[in-house]
Parts: structure tokens; sequence; C-alpha cells
């Protein structure tokens, strides 16, 4: 599965998106979570959760940057053609953190 992270603040909350491809089920996913500094690990808030939404073709990289826009929230162009690229290559165990200002860092490769 590969993952592709990006931290950002949206309307005055600091969000995490961690998107990607998940090659057993050859599907994109997308979560969207509210980070909390008070809040532990396992009380973080998902904002969206692509698990709620199974009627939504993830099979297509549109679904994703059209979940992303309808949230408001405009990612790098990166971060939607890493996880097209992913999936167009079959690529699993990927992780890489992409940045609104800066080009994206691949963290893991394997």
């Amino acid at each position: 599965m590969s993952r592709h992270l990006l931290r950002l603040v949206h309307e005055g909350r600091k969000l995490t998106v961690v998107a990607g491809y998940d090659r057993p089920l050859r599907e994109l996913y997308l979560h969207v979570v509210r980070d909390d500094d008070t809040a532990s690990s396992e009380e973080k808030v998902f904002v969206y959760d692509s698990l709620r939404d199974p009627g939504l073709d993830w099979t297509d990289i549109n679904t994703v940057a059209d979940q992303l826009a309808a949230l408001g929230i405009e990612p790098p162009a990166s971060l939607i053609e890493g996880i097209f690229l992913d999936q167009c290559l079959n690529a699993g165990n990927r992780m890489v953190e992409h940045h609104l200002d800066r080009a994206p860092v691949v963290l893991h490769t394997g």
C-alpha cells in the first residue's frame, strides 16, 4: 500500500491528508484527519474517510481529487500525480510526504 501525506492548516485547523493506492484491493483511498495537539492517536477525528463512501469509484484518481476539492483542500499536484503513478505502476510500500511550498520527500520505498 502506498501512502502520501500532506499536513496543512485549513480553515484554522491542522489537518493531515493521508491518501494512496491499496495494491491488494486495487483501489485508492483517502483519509483527512484533524490533528488536535491535545488528542492521542486513538482520538484522532476523521474529517473524511473514503471507507464511508463505498459508492464512489475508488479506482479513479479523479475521485480523490474531487473529494479533496469538495472539502476545500487544494493539494499540491505532486500528491495527485504520485498516487496516480502508484496506481499505474501497481506500487506498494511507498511513503511520500508532500508540501505546499516545496518538493515532496520520499520517506520510504520498497
